[in-house]
Formats: structure tokens, sequence, C-alpha cells
């Protein structure tokens, strides 16, 4: 068989994917170009695969969920109109930073934020619109926008800055952690444009939901590099629960282990000769011993050197006081 009859060839697995119309042509798990419905085709990038399982993105979304109902409470009563948070509309994900940057509109409003004792900074998006209604009744107004969208002045950024930060004290205070998690703002934007916060190949978790002021409808996101969230969720794992601890199983004496013989020997370190001096002796010979070796026992419990003792008689035998257990480096 010749190379131009192999297949797949390595030109075909490399040739992009195309589009024309409807249809679109991809390559198959066996190698073959083959045409499909451009509705039923999704991009994925293999370099970039999402640092969060399936698993952990649903428990993470049920968690926001939560969020998002106490959260509408607590903005109707701080601002004293009918403010809600739709938890169906709650998305959670893993993407790329420049990903999540394409997917703002954008002019917006991004405050910069970051999380005392972590690293890193996340981005908390509240549109132009919702921004100026929200600042409209910190000023005494009804909370209703009829003007154009725009961005909200510096006076209205400073008012809004304290329900961000109501926002984000909510948003810790789902992750359980001694000392609590603080945020703080350092900065603002009104696009991605200059938000250096993250590489773009840097993975991103962001949460996505519907915040209704009355007549307005509007998204609320939070954007948060891998770096500070894995922070967040490092000792109590995700949901705010703690690793359980592994208690480990008592011992119990087995009553078969009374029967089992173990040598004992009692045996000191008296003093180092030279091998000449060695060779030397003889039966007979006396060996000078220091006085207080008496209290330099060494005591071997099964060939292993266990306890300092003191060298004794008790009751007509030989007896060992043991004194200290043996460090063993």
């Amino acid at each position: 068989m010749s190379d131009s009859d192999e297949a797949p060839q390595v030109r075909d697995l490399a040739t992009a994917i195309t589009s024309t119309g409807r249809s679109m042509t991809i390559i198959t798990a066996e190698g073959y170009q083959k045409e499909l419905d451009s509705s039923g085709v999704t991009s994925y990038n293999f370099r970039q695969p999402g640092f969060l399982s399936q698993k952990d993105t649903t428990q993470l979304a049920v968690l926001h969920q939560k969020y998002v109902a106490n959260l509408g409470a607590k903005l109707a009563t701080f601002l004293r109109m009918d403010i809600t948070c739709e938890r169906k509309s709650v998305r959670c994900a893993s993407m790329p930073f420049r990903t999540f940057c394409d997917n703002v509109q954008q002019p917006t409003h991004l405050s910069v934020f970051q999380v005392s004792g972590l690293d890193g900074a996340g981005v908390l998006e509240l549109r132009p619109m919702t921004s100026v209604a929200i600042a409209n009744r910190l000023l005494g107004g009804q909370g209703v926008v009829h003007e154009v969208e725009r961005n909200p002045t510096e006076i209205e950024i400073a008012l809004l800055d304290d329900v961000v930060m109501m926002i984000l004290r909510e948003w810790c205070s789902m992750f359980e952690r001694t000392p609590a998690l603080k945020p703080t703002i350092v900065g603002h934007e009104t696009g991605t444009r200059f938000l250096q916060i993250a590489a773009d190949d840097t993975p991103c978790f962001v949460f996505r939901a519907e915040i209704t002021l009355g007549e307005l409808k509007e998204q609320l996101q939070i954007g948060v590099p891998f770096s500070l969230m894995d922070g967040i969720t490092h000792e109590t794992g995700l949901g705010g629960k703690s690793t359980p601890e592994i208690k480990q199983k008592p011992l119990h004496w087995r009553s078969p282990y009374a029967a089992i013989e173990v040598p004992i020997v009692a045996q000191w370190d008296v003093r180092e000769i030279t091998l000449g001096e060695a060779a030397a002796l003889s039966v007979g010979d006396l060996i000078s011993v220091p006085q207080d070796l008496i209290d330099q026992t060494r005591l071997k419990v099964s060939e292993t050197e266990e306890f300092y003792g003191t060298i004794g008689v008790e009751e007509g035998r030989l007896a060992v006081h043991l004194n200290e257990r043996i460090t063993k480096e």
C-alpha cells in the first residue's frame, strides 16, 4: 500500500475546521473528514481543559444558587426596593481568561477586587444600567433609569462601591474559612482591554446570574483566576465542607502474643582497645572498667537497643532498673 493510500493522513488531521453556511467540515475520531450541521458542533480547546470537574462545577452551581437567593434579599433590604436574583439563571464554568474577557459586553462597569491573604485578583461586573440604577436609588431616587445606557460617573462609582462590597462579602462568606475572607476593591474599569489581572491562557472560574431591579433585568458576573479560587477552596473544599479527619484504629492486645519469647541482653560500652591489645588478651587477664559504667547499661530487646538502665542484684539475681528509653534518630 502506498503512502498516498494511508488513512488518516497527518495533513488531514492538521486541517482546520471549516464552515460553509449551515454545514461544517470536521475531523472524526477515526481521522476522516465529515460534513455536519454547524448547530450540533461545539468548539473545544484541548490545550486549555477546564480545571474543574463536572462534579465540582455542579457543587459550585448549587452553592451559588443559595448565594443569589440570600444576595437578592440583602440588596432588597439595603436599597428598600424590589430586587431579585434568579436562581435558575445561575451559571458556573471554567474558561481561559481571554475567553472570559471576550464574552464581556463593552462598555461595562468592572470592579477589580482582591481577597485578604490570597494571591491574585478577581473582577465583578455590574452592567452600566444596573450600576446607574443602584446609584440613583442611593441618591434618593426610584432606582429607575430612563436615559440611554451610559457608564456611571465618579460620584456614582463611589456610592456603588458600598453595594459592590456587600455583594463580594456575601460571596466570600459562602466559603467557611478561619479567619474569614475579606474582599477589597482595588480598581475600576469600563472594559476588559486594560484588565491585566491574569495571562490570556490562565484558567478562570466564572459565575453568572441575572439580577432584576424593578423592570430592569441584567447580568451580574464574577470572574476569578484559578490561583485565587484554589486558595479559597483549599482548606474547606467545595461547598465550605472541611475534609473529614481520618481516625486511626486503636491497637488491641492479642492473647497469642503472650506466648512469644523475646530475647533480652544487657551490655556495656567498656572502652576501646587497639587490635594489638585485643590479640594479646588471654584467659585470666583483667580489664579495667569505669566505676560509673553500672549506670550506663544498654538493654537490647530482640536485637534492638531500647533502654538505658542500672545493673544490680535483686533477690539473688542480676536485674536492670530501666531509667530512660533510647531515642532513635
